[in-house]
């Protein structure tokens, strides 16, 4: 699925947020596209520079960009994030049975994990993960870093 253009008035907007310096505006848009890979974003818009230079100018582009920024202006800063979450808590679901809403447990599971890290209650999962080397065996413990 393609991607629509950005309309002229969107494009301003963001052109706003970045005070009005156009490169950064493209870089953002290709950053954007590339998967949030600064190092190929900067390679297509400048086909000249080696890979690994690419990827040092692309980082220090990216330093440039203040993401919170871009969101707040099309209304996805951290109120509208407390408020989906706040919502999420509040999920509920049909129930085929008796055709009455009730709390959608499965759903409000994750909003429920999220506000609990978010308040230092609940921590990330850490994962064992067992590895067998020359006969040896070993664990490694991986943090799991969603969320």
């Amino acid at each position: 699925m393609k991607n629509k253009p950005l309309s002229k008035r969107k494009l301003h907007e963001l052109a706003k947020v970045f005070n009005n310096d156009l490169d950064l505006v493209l870089f953002f848009l290709k950053w954007i596209e590339k998967g949030q890979n600064s190092q190929q974003a900067y390679k297509e818009l400048h086909p000249d520079v080696d890979i690994a230079s690419a990827g040092v100018l692309g980082s220090r582009m990216l330093k440039k960009v203040r993401v919170e920024t871009v969101l707040e202006t099309y209304g996805l800063g951290l109120e509208n994030y407390l408020e989906q979450l706040k919502d999420g808590l509040k999920a509920t679901k049909w129930n085929d049975f008796t055709g009455e809403r009730e709390p959608d447990h499965k759903t409000r599971e994750h909003y429920h994990d999220k506000q609990g890290r978010l308040l230092g209650i609940e921590q990330n999962p850490t994962i064992a993960q067992q590895f067998n080397v020359g006969g040896k065996m070993t664990l490694e413990f991986i943090k799991d870093d969603k969320g």
